[in-house]
């Protein structure tokens, strides 16, 4: 049996030199003691995710987890989709191509085939306002399947939302939201398009979150390219690394660090597309002034 966690954070971005390395031991320590064979690191495109690859690489070495270079890059649609990259110099090349809001979720084929990754739909309905399926219209979303390689089934970051409703009875009085977290943690069959493979993913943000991973009998040849491996399009199955929290303090602590980590990071998503819109408008003002020069 092989072990695949194909959407990891390292989250270091911004951190001091110390925190990060802190962090990055952190990481190293719950790998060692029961990580996946195969890590995928898809830092958000805005997180420098090739500092993360290198930092997961190095810190993981000697580890039996491989580390997969990847990205989770935001659409101009404002669609998360996770492309993953054969080896660093792909990743560096790949990340030209997209640019945060600087590319379009109709050309998920085409990048992929200039670039050679491999893509992923990840939380199709999860409670963000990034996923697939919350955006696009019946028609589109099939569509946006269609052109990827993988779908992800299970989405790991809902684990600490969906338990916390449950604990506290408040799941009846949060309809909506619980629909969304079943979604995540379980894709129904008729939303997972045809002929793609299926994700099992922890979008673990800190160590030690790492819950549940996907799992596969397929055969890897001994000196097989991870990727290759990947285009198979395996269906993987939930494998359990570790239980999640049962107490209800860790899991309030879980799900305070969680909700923070997801405002901080919508936040700077809306940063990032009103600084980029601003500094289009003020583009085109500059232009129409160069246009029409005074006398």
């Amino acid at each position: 049996m092989l072990t695949f966690d194909l959407h990891f954070h390292a989250n270091i971005h911004r951190m001091p030199t110390r925190s990060k390395a802190l962090r990055l031991r952190k990481i190293r320590r719950h790998l060692r003691q029961c990580g996946p064979d195969f890590l995928a690191s898809t830092e958000h495109s805005y997180k420098k995710p090739l500092e993360a690859y290198q930092r997961l690489s190095e810190a993981t070495a000697d580890l039996r987890t491989t580390v997969i270079p990847g990205v989770e890059a935001v659409s101009s649609e404002g669609i998360d989709i996770i492309f993953l990259f054969d080896d660093e110099a792909g990743l560096r090349r790949g990340l030209g191509e997209v640019r945060t809001f600087g590319w379009s979720v109709r050309d998920v084929a085409r990048i992929a085939a200039e670039t050679g990754a491999l893509t992923i739909v990840p939380h199709p309905f999860h409670l963000g306002r990034t996923s697939a399926g919350n955006i696009l219209s019946r028609r589109a979303y099939l569509r946006l399947l269609a052109m990827s390689d993988y779908v992800e089934i299970h989405n790991g970051s809902a684990l600490t939302f969906d338990s916390q409703l449950t604990g506290c009875g408040a799941g009846q009085f949060f309809c909506k939201t619980q629909h969304k977290l079943d979604l995540t943690l379980d894709l129904p069959l008729a939303d997972r398009g045809e002929g793609l493979g299926w994700a099992v993913s922890s979008d673990a943000h800190y160590p030690g979150e790492q819950f549940i991973v996907g799992s596969t009998d397929a055969f890897m040849a001994p000196g097989e390219p991870v990727l290759d491996f990947l285009r198979r399009r395996i269906r993987f199955a939930p494998h359990a690394l570790v239980q999640p929290p049962t107490e209800h303090s860790v899991n309030s602590l879980h799900l305070l660090r969680s909700l923070q980590g997801v405002l901080k990071e919508a936040m700077v998503k809306q940063c990032l597309r009103t600084s980029g819109r601003a500094r289009a408008a003020a583009l085109a003002l500059a232009l129409s002034c160069s246009m029409f020069p005074s006398v």
